[in-house]
């Protein structure tokens, strides 16, 4: 087993940056006990990097999720209904790790999928019966500059962001939420054309700096990890929350995406991830040894996909051994912590019980 690094700053650090991570001042103002709700709050123990452990790895309050949808309908609500006058009809869906419940804040983004209906992709060798006559890439941009304009009037305290060239941001004035407004067209791949299950749809989202279409499979990333997750009693999706939960608490950058994150922990064995409640200080553990296995292992490491199979983990433009390198420190960081809080009651981490 790999030397466990010192944490570069106290886990109470950490476990501040998850308390106000995970609570919406805005609605805790009108609770009677903001996070009174979080495990952490319930648990008896005394230390700040056990509470940390378990406490990051449960999903978000429902309600906050529920509001963060709704944010996402009033935004989808104004193009909705403004985008029609002007001849562009629009289906609309949501994408991010909202959707497949491995968020980690109480006000996340949440991409809003803005999907013209004009056209749709065909993925060969399917045949085109039907030809469109237009320009793909022309109609998604003037989709797009109608959309900044209908947000900008709909939404005038609001700050909209069309500098990105995936999609256009708007947050700020009424709204709580940041939503990203992704311009696209839906995608029909062959395993859609063989199943017609939404699962298998793609999409095509508009590059508007480089002026081209990305393929890319969300629904199929969403229904892989709710798979995975009821296969591990819960386990994928606790992991995932627990690293990605590192990144953001970190007192250093940590460069590895969010998206890449969660796809290791989708990468971990099922048994390794299936922990009852309680045990969840050895799914830490496991995690570990996970992470320290890709990063020591170049062949197993080149053999990782993200869930919904569109490209490698590691990969240009994805993750680097560097970057999981940086997580690695985090995680050895909590491991250290944990160790050393349960040596006082002389408890090891590998038995030891969490109430809450």
């Amino acid at each position: 087993m790999a030397t466990i690094r010192r944490p570069h700053f106290p886990t109470g650090s950490r476990l501040a940056r998850l308390q106000a991570r995970r609570t919406d001042t805005f609605e805790a103002g009108m609770m009677k006990s903001a996070g009174a709700n979080e495990v952490y709050e319930r648990m008896q123990e005394s230390s700040s990097a056990i509470k940390y452990a378990v406490g990051a790895m449960q999903p978000i309050d429902p309600n906050y999720t529920a509001n963060t949808y709704g944010e996402g309908d009033r935004v989808k609500n104004q193009l909705d209904k403004n985008l029609k006058p002007a001849g562009i009809v629009c289906d609309f869906e949501y994408q991010g790790s909202v959707t497949n419940h491995t968020h980690i804040k109480a006000k996340s983004d949440i991409d809003l999928l803005t999907l013209h209906c004009r056209f749709v992709g065909i993925e060969p060798p399917q045949p085109n019966t039907s030809p469109y006559q237009g320009n793909p890439v022309a109609d998604l941009l003037q989709l797009r500059r109608s959309s900044v304009s209908i947000l900008e009037a709909k939404f005038p305290e609001a700050t909209v962001d069309a500098s990105g060239s995936k999609s256009v941001c708007i947050e700020g004035g009424s709204l709580r939420r940041k939503i990203d407004v992704v311009v696209s067209n839906w995608w029909d791949t062959n395993d859609y054309a063989r199943t017609r299950q939404k699962k298998d749809r793609g999409v095509e989202i508009l590059d508007a700096h480089e002026l081209k279409r990305i393929s890319n499979l969300p629904f199929l990333h969403n229904d892989r990890i709710e798979t995975k997750d009821a296969m591990t009693l819960g386990g994928m999706r606790k992991a995932a929350r627990l690293l990605k939960s590192l990144k953001y608490d970190a007192a250093q950058e940590v460069s590895l995406s969010s998206y890449d994150i969660a796809a290791l922990a989708y990468t971990m064995d099922n048994q390794k991830l299936i922990v009852m409640k309680g045990q969840e200080l050895q799914l830490v553990m496991n995690c570990k040894e996970h992470l320290d296995h890709v990063a020591g292992n170049s062949l197993y490491r080149s053999s990782l996909e993200v869930p919904n199979g569109t490209r490698k983990i590691f990969c240009a433009g994805g993750a680097t051994v560097a970057k999981l390198d940086e997580l690695r420190r985090e995680l050895d960081g909590l491991v250290y912590d944990i160790t050393n809080d349960l040596s006082r009651s002389f408890r090891k981490l590998a038995s030891a019980r969490v109430d809450y």
